[in-house]
């Protein structure tokens, strides 16, 4: 292993390891200076999933009688959303499904806001109230400006005020840096006590740690399927073909992977296997609360998932090449892709597993079914670089960025979220 991987790889699960402890800290220290419970929930209106939230907040703070506190902030920086026209084009076609499967609201056909009522919006939830009056608020002035009714924010705006609109930047970059300082880098989030939440995918977590702090308050979120997401799916003619857009590197793609698994397993659709690589192998910047949020998120999410997670050793650089190297030579025409993914994806995420290391390559190729021997000759071949090339290429042409990402149908998204969205399209109960 080689010292860099050790030592980011220690880092992480120290990170990981110490997440209940730094939780109960920061829970100390509020009852030690007779501080409520607080959520801070950090908005902006021509997000999608603060609309999604803003949605369900005030049934969270009536039902578990906990304070929330709307803070308006600015757009992501460069470095924390790379795309901003692809993540704003994606968003708003997958918060029309999550609110279908949610039972929320969200337009069919959104278009983007326009900046003029964007402003109007935050000028007003800028404006100080109380929780109990500015959640209400936030619900309608989101349904306004995602229907681009001006008039209908103006009317908000008379009615409860608004601080002037020269105002609004100099608030929006200084409630920006509040978050920054907290530990988060985008909109669409809780904060509680140490600990961070998107939108309604992670509210559930928020929930069952309020529950067991004996907050005995019950809130319905029901998950169903998403009504429109079947129509674009083609199942008329067999099992539809995912396409599955990874990167060995990813704790996201490492989630997806059994998930998806399983679908196929099922005989519910067929995979086909197109990693690319790494963000930061691509020239795109990952900050540090991005990577150590990911890390933590995935950490949760594969607990609730009963997936390992935990061990790792980061295979950016030279694990990552001589993994590509294997995936094409030889599991890719063996027809085991996807087994050897998720055995990749296992070793780097819940073994700290070194891909750089070609005893713990032969290993976790090994356990599909190829050998050492067949391990040394895929690594003296370069062809992965052009299918990988090839792989990025398609993945923008569907307006995607990131990983997981798959195609299916008509159908694609980004993020392990979605997976559960498909299997409800393709088995409905």
């Amino acid at each position: 292993m080689t010292l860099k991987s050790r030592f980011v790889g220690a880092g992480i699960d120290a990170f990981l390891g110490s997440r209940n402890q730094r939780n109960a800290i920061q829970t100390a220290l509020r009852k030690l200076r007779g501080r409520p419970r607080k959520l801070e929930f950090f908005y902006r209106a021509d997000d999608p999933y603060s609309h999604l939230l803003a949605q369900v907040m005030p049934r969270v703070a009536e039902a578990l009688t906990v304070n929330v506190e709307l803070v308006v902030v600015d757009r992501p920086t460069e470095g924390a959303n790379p795309a901003p026209d692809m993540l704003a084009h994606h968003a708003m076609r997958d918060a029309r499904l999550v609110a279908e499967s949610r039972g929320l609201a969200f337009p069919a056909r959104a278009d983007a806001p326009t900046d003029r009522c964007v402003r109007l919006a935050h000028s007003i939830l800028l404006q100080s109230r109380p929780s109990g009056a500015q959640l209400p608020i936030a619900k309608r002035v989101g349904e306004a400006v995602w229907s681009n009714d001006e008039a209908a924010l103006s009317e908000i705006r008379d009615a409860h005020g608004s601080v002037p609109l020269a105002e609004v930047d100099y608030r929006l970059a200084q409630n920006h840096l509040r978050l920054q300082r907290a530990g988060h880098y985008q909109p669409g989030m809780l904060h509680y006590d140490g600990d961070w939440y998107w939108s309604v995918d992670r509210l559930p977590h928020l929930l069952e740690r309020l529950r067991a702090e004996g907050l005995s308050g019950r809130v319905s979120l029901p998950e169903g399927p998403a009504p429109s997401l079947g129509a674009m799916i083609d199942t008329a003619s067999g099992s539809p073909v995912l396409k599955l857009f990874i990167s060995f590197r990813s704790p996201y793609s490492y989630l997806s992977l059994p998930q998806i698994r399983s679908l196929r397993d099922e005989g519910l659709l067929e995979v086909e296997v197109r990693p690319v690589l790494p963000m930061v192998m691509r020239g795109l910047p990952v900050p540090r609360s991005k990577r150590l949020y990911i890390a933590q998120d995935a950490k949760r999410e594969a607990d609730r998932l009963g997936i390992p997670f935990g061990r790792v050793c980061d295979p950016v650089g030279k694990g990552i090449e001589l993994t590509f190297a294997v995936f094409h030579a030889a599991a890719a025409p063996r027809g085991i892709a996807l087994e050897f993914c998720h055995s990749v994806a296992l070793g780097v995420w819940g073994e700290a597993r070194d891909m750089a290391s070609v005893a713990d390559l032969a290993f976790v190729s090994k356990r599909v079914g190829i050998s050492e021997a067949d391990v040394r000759t895929a690594l003296r071949d370069e062809g992965w670089r052009k299918r990988e090339a090839e792989n990025r290429r398609m993945l923008a042409e569907l307006g995607l960025w990131g990983v997981p990402s798959v195609q299916i149908g008509a159908y694609s998204t980004w993020g392990q979220d979605r997976v559960s969205l498909i299997r409800a399209a393709l088995a409905p109960t």
